[in-house]
């Protein structure tokens, strides 16, 4: 993972643009006045879904994290990557030796285990031996949509039948090894390491199957295997289904954890799509900050039993710790104020049925499951249920011990009144005075309780038979071999009545900000000066360098193909650009029509017609030199 990725990750757009700005909800997205132009209407979008910003007013500009941080604070983009990088706890290192390799190897595996989950895949549907894996679903109830949304699958109760497979396809054993798909003999060679079982592909945020689970459909231990710790896979930090949930956890506002992988596929199945499950018993650090960047609000529906009521108390500590805080101002007695430390998100449990796992809930009476969701306890009233109930409140030491279990959990409820209430209650539940629990919450000795610290995937767009670019990769390598281009492009976006090229249609923050780089010098050098232009990068310098090695493998192309090429690359980028915003023109129409909003809703309509038309115009030249392209090429 780059740097950057890692920042991305680490950091919510809407918690760094309220810091500047002040947000208002508005549908699945926020709304503000924009900071860089006067307005009386706002105009300036926060999309959370795809962590990016717009200006639909004045500015008609956008774009991620960094591109605002360095409008909003004038910087460059190494400067903008320091504050971020600071602001995200994520270490500036130079680059090590080896890290383009280890980015090829994260594709590699990528590739392997997609090929893999289609390989189970087609097993469980068709093969005589996923017979056994399909009963087992259809007494479970599972429904073949389900297991075809979840590309659910079966493993065949052979030594090397997908290491056979794969190695077929190209991979070496050595691969599979590294993608923790099969295990290595003492004497040598190797072997599957999921046989006779039903497999889950297990995806990440973004959709890309990082590991695999497994579960036994005879007496087999363990019953649930999961992929071991690899380059793509950290069970710590992946939340099952959170590829499939994440819109309905947006839209709805909230989050259901479970447990297990049934738990999600029968709560997805009967459209309680909000649902994920934490790989294991209890939350992680490394999942609330995946959930935190979808929503604040979480619910936990763990199984009720002891192990899951430990499960539960622990994912409350870890996601009380990991969810961000803010500075509250609070009335003391003596009239003045003081600014407390406190949660900025609301943590509930579900009390589920003793016995029973969501998903035989949910089988057995959906809307018991919506009631128990519904009815999700708040957090602190769960802790004085679990804790209070682990003591002996007859014994004065006891009731001590309680006390100082749950009032650090009372301290930190932000409304003065809810406060009151839980304290009050927590006395009754010990028989004792109210004021003698107020003063111990209120020494030092109490303090809150926290534990421990605190793409968009483009087409590829080639060059010639045998050879494949990035589309903006390729883009830059076109400027950098032939400046000229730059006008050319321009010349043909003016022509059909849009603006020029310019960063604003790259997408990847690095190459947005070379992109930059290189048409400003091209414009000041009336061409490329390639010392000048090395010695300009700054902290581009290795983006800048990595485009140029691969010079040498556009170095037979013509002329002509190059002009062809520019010309398809402008239209593209700009087409993406122009399909991106339409589909966020489109969500802000759908909000607007859902609040009842007609004069927003007709405002938004108008400007998907207007962008529409600039499509309209842009694809029919888009074919019209598609077609003069093929020809040229046909031709002897």
């Amino acid at each position: 993972m780059s740097v950057i990725d890692e920042i991305k990750e680490r950091l919510d757009i809407v918690d760094v643009i309220s810091s500047y700005v002040p947000l208002k909800k508005a549908g699945r997205n926020y709304k503000a006045l924009c900071p860089f132009h006067s307005e009386k209407t706002p105009s300036f979008v926060v999309f959370p879904d795809t962590q990016s910003w717009h200006c639909f007013g004045a500015c008609n500009t956008g774009g991620d994290v960094f591109t605002f941080i360095m409008r909003r604070e004038n910087m460059e983009f190494s400067e903008a990557l320091r504050l971020l990088a600071e602001r995200a706890g994520v270490s500036l290192e130079p680059r090590r030796e080896g890290e383009e390799a280890a980015g090829k190897l994260i594709e590699r595996l990528r590739a392997i285990n997609s090929l893999a989950a289609e390989y189970f895949h087609h097993l469980l549907l068709n093969s005589p031996e996923g017979a056994r894996a399909r009963d087992y679903l259809s007494k479970r109830d599972i429904s073949n949509e389900t297991c075809k949304t979840f590309q659910l699958g079966y493993a065949q109760d052979e030594w090397q039948a997908l290491g056979h497979y794969l190695t077929n396809k190209g991979y070496s054993w050595s691969d599979l090894l590294e993608a923790g798909l099969v295990l290595e003999r003492k004497e040598g060679g190797y072997y599957d390491r999921f046989r006779g079982r039903l497999i889950f592909p297990i995806r990440d945020v973004r959709g890309y199957v990082v590991g695999f689970g497994a579960r036994a459909l005879d007496n087999t231990q363990p019953k649930y295997l999961n992929s071991p710790q690899t380059p793509l896979f950290d069970k710590s930090s992946i939340l099952y289904g959170i590829d499939q949930a994440k819109d309905a956890i947006r839209e709805q506002g909230f989050v259901v954890i479970v447990e297990g992988y049934m738990d999600v596929l029968m709560a997805h199945q009967y459209g309680r799509r909000n649902v994920v499950a934490s790989m294991g018993t209890a939350l992680t650090e490394k999942q609330v900050r995946v959930i935190k960047k979808l929503t604040k609000k979480l619910v936990l529906a763990l199984d009720a039993d002891a192990a899951g009521d430990q499960a539960t108390l622990r994912g409350l500590e870890v996601a009380q710790e990991a969810l961000d805080r803010r500075a509250v101002p609070v009335p003391t007695w003596r009239g003045l104020i003081r600014y407390e430390d406190q949660l900025d998100a609301e943590i509930r449990v579900v009390s589920l049925p003793t016995g029973k796992d969501p998903d035989e809930v949910l089988k057995e009476n959906v809307a018991q499951w919506d009631a128990l969701v519904a009815q999700a306890l708040p957090v602190v009233e769960y802790y004085l249920q679990t804790i209070v109930s682990k003591f002996d409140l007859e014994s004065p030491k006891d009731k001590v011990a309680a006390a100082r279990e749950v009032l650090p959990i009372i301290k930190e409820i932000g409304s003065p009144v809810e406060r009151a209430h839980y304290l009050q209650k927590l006395a009754r539940m010990l028989r004792v005075d109210e004021r003698m629990l107020q003063q111990e919450m209120e020494s030092k000795k109490v303090a809150p309780r926290r534990l421990g610290t605190a793409a968009e995937r483009y087409g590829r767009l080639s060059a010639q038979p045998g050879l494949t670019f990035g589309l903006e990769q390729y883009v830059l390598l076109l400027l950098l071999k032939r400046p000229e281009l730059l006008d050319s492009m321009n010349a043909l976006l003016v022509g059909l009545g849009l603006e020029p090229l310019s960063s604003a249609d790259l997408t990847e923050v690095e190459k947005r900000a070379l992109f930059e780089l290189i048409t400003r010098h091209i414009m000041q050098h009336q061409g490329i000066d390639m010392n000048a232009l090395l010695q300009e990068a700054g902290a581009l310098c290795d983006v800048l360098e990595d485009v140029l090695g691969l010079m040498e493998e556009i170095a037979f192309l013509s002329d002509e193909q190059a002009d062809l090429d520019a010309a398809q690359c402008a239209l593209r980028l700009r087409e993406l650009r122009l399909l991106r915003r339409n589909e966020e023109l489109r969500y802000l129409q759908e909000d607007a029509q859902a609040q009842g909003d007609a004069e927003a809703a007709r405002r938004w309509a108008q400007k998907v017609n207007e962008l529409t038309a600039q499509l309209v115009r842009l694809q029919k030249e888009k074919a019209a030199r598609s077609s003069l392209r093929i020809v040229r090429q046909e031709s002897p």
